[in-house]
């Protein structure tokens, strides 16, 4: 085990540059890498949502102090390719289309558009861009959660 300068410790290879490694993801990956960072960091309940037609819903958390559930939409963007005011309308919407769901968090690797931020504080959406991400991944020392999805996780998930 290698320990990086900032506290990371990771296996194997060290992500020096946890975004880029973000947005090399595929989608998939890149929507079960939230819900671990959110079971195994945070300690919450996730479900990741079955491929397809998901009402725009990837994961579902739940704290664990319990309580009301959290639809998260997962978007594993490049830079520049923003998240508009139009999809966090959508977005919130998931409060409506899945039952015991109140709270709605939209995870990109990418950023926001600023009507996107300023209504998504209207509207109750928590917002986490790739530099949040990044931050969230030092946090929480998930640097090897990062380096197992970037180095190819198995495929019997």
């Amino acid at each position: 085990m290698n320990t990086v300068q900032t506290g990371t410790t990771i296996m194997g290879s060290v992500s020096s540059d946890p975004l880029t490694t973000l947005r090399s993801l595929p989608p998939r990956h890149f929507e079960q890498f939230v819900a671990d960072v959110w079971s195994e960091c945070q300690g919450w309940a996730t479900e990741v949502m079955d491929a397809g037609p998901d009402k725009g819903l990837d994961v579902i958390g739940q704290p664990p102090t319990g309580g009301a559930k959290t639809a998260v939409q997962c978007k594993r963007y490049a830079e520049g390719n923003k998240i508009s005011s139009e999809q966090i309308q959508q977005y919130a919407a998931l409060r409506q289309q899945w039952e015991d769901v109140d709270g709605v968090t939209v995870v990109t690797t990418s950023s926001f558009t600023r009507n996107a931020l300023e209504l998504a504080d209207r509207l109750n959406v928590k917002c986490i861009d790739g530099d949040d991400l990044v931050r969230l991944v030092h946090r929480y020392n998930a640097g090897e959660i990062l380096d197992w999805y970037g180095q190819g996780k198995p495929s019997d998930w």
